[in-house]
């Protein structure tokens, strides 16, 4: 049996182009442009239904844990990131770490609400909702409002300016670098 030759497979290793680092980093690129314009195309679609821009909330009424009513009005004269959720959605639960966050970042002139849109066992959301570690303000809607927003998937945010305006809306998980982007273009 014969033996390759060494010097062969050397010549044949080192004909061989390798692929240089700037051509990776490149194709990493070109993949990570591509994975956030179809992130951004399903927000896109997500949201198409969502109530306009520029135009005033639907007029609904939440509940808060201990069962007081409250209106977006109550809250003219701050930013507000209104952010509809469920306690069955696996995504939302992902973002619990974040908007804890947030909002102990926030300023007296911000507001970051949590819409629970399955509230309807309030004592069971109340438990949820200590034990999930939620620090964050939570109102229930009833299925009434969350028609009235149009809300079909969770998470969805709505963001109103000071005169309770909505200034922005869109659909889908963020994380704390996000937060802060889609807080600084709503305004916040």
């Amino acid at each position: 049996m014969l033996k390759p030759d060494p010097s062969t497979d050397r010549a044949a290793q080192a004909a061989k182009p390798k692929k240089p680092w700037r051509r990776r980093l490149l194709r990493w690129g070109i993949d990570l442009v591509i994975a956030f314009a179809v992130f951004q195309l399903i927000s896109w679609w997500q949201a198409r239904d969502l109530p306009e821009t520029g135009g005033p909330p639907p007029a609904v009424t939440f509940t808060d844990l201990q069962g007081r009513p409250h209106t977006l009005d109550e809250l003219k004269g701050r930013h507000v990131w209104l952010h509809f959720w469920a306690t069955w959605c696996g995504v939302c639960k992902m973002e619990y770490g974040t908007l804890n966050a947030v909002h102990g970042g926030l300023d007296d002139d911000e507001a970051l609400i949590a819409v629970a849109a399955d509230g309807e066992d309030l004592a069971r959301l109340k438990a949820y909702v200590a034990e999930a570690g939620i620090e964050y303000p939570v109102w229930v809607a009833e299925p009434a409002a969350v028609q009235a927003f149009k809300v079909s998937s969770f998470p969805t945010n709505f963001y109103l300016d000071p005169d309770g305006m909505l200034s922005s809306r869109d659909v889908g998980v963020t994380s704390r670098l996000g937060a802060r982007a889609r807080l600084g273009c709503a305004g916040l």
